[in-house]
This record gives C-alpha cells, structure tokens and sequence, in this order.
C-alpha cells in the first residue's frame, strides 16, 4: 500500500520559523516566516497569535500546493546530518585554505567551518 502524503502528513512535520519584531507607534509585532516555504508569513501583536496565524498560513499554502500538484518544500531533518562531509577543491584553493588556516592557527577542518559560518550568516540562514 503506497503512503500518500495528504494535509495532516505535511501540518505534522517539523517547519522552522523566523520570528522578527518590529516597532510602530509604540506597539510591539512580530513577523513570523516559515523558512522552507518561501513567501508564507504572518504578524501579530501577540507572538502565540502570531504562531497560530502561521499555522493557519501553512494549512492554506499546502492545500494550494496539493490542489496544484506541485512539489511540496519539506523540512530537512537534522538528524540526518552527521557532520561528515567530503570536499574536493582544486590545488589553488587548497593552498589559500592551507594558508588561511595557518594565519588563523586553526586546523583546515575548522578554518572551513568559520568560512562556512560566514557565509551561511551572509545568506541569512537561521539555524
């Protein structure tokens, strides 16, 4: 029997959010986006209404995206990343990570991670 994905298998899975406030005439709000489904947000003067409003948004999106046929973003589970990752570069790069790693007296494995780290900030990817 083949395991259909319907509504309440995607309503289940684990969304991560951006939760910004902002500032307007003295009151507080917060903006709350779903990161895996691009351009799903709501605001909220209070931050449990907000995350109800977004769970309602999520709900609308996915029956949209059923009723289309259209792939659906899921989450990516973290569980399944163990840290280990093999990386291939050309000579040139290896001796300027070599290089940089010995002006940063760390190891090549950790002047990668820094590196990496930086520009995943510059992205604006949320853990």
């Amino acid at each position: 029997m083949k395991n259909k994905k319907n509504l309440d298998y995607y309503l289940n899975l684990p969304w991560t959010y951006t939760i910004e406030t902002e500032t307007y005439k003295k009151s507080t709000y917060y903006i709350i986006r779903v990161n895996e489904l691009p351009g799903i947000c709501t605001d909220a003067e209070d931050l449990n209404e907000g995350m109800e409003g977004i769970k309602e948004a999520i709900a609308c999106a996915i029956e949209i995206y059923l009723q289309r046929g259209e792939p659906i973003p899921e989450p990516i589970d973290r569980n399944q990343y163990k840290g280990k990752i093999l990386y291939r570069t050309d000579s040139a790069r290896h001796y300027l990570l070599a290089k940089a790693s010995k002006q940063m007296h760390k190891s090549i494995s950790r002047t990668l991670d820094i590196l990496v780290d930086t520009g995943i900030k510059q992205l604006r990817i949320n853990p």
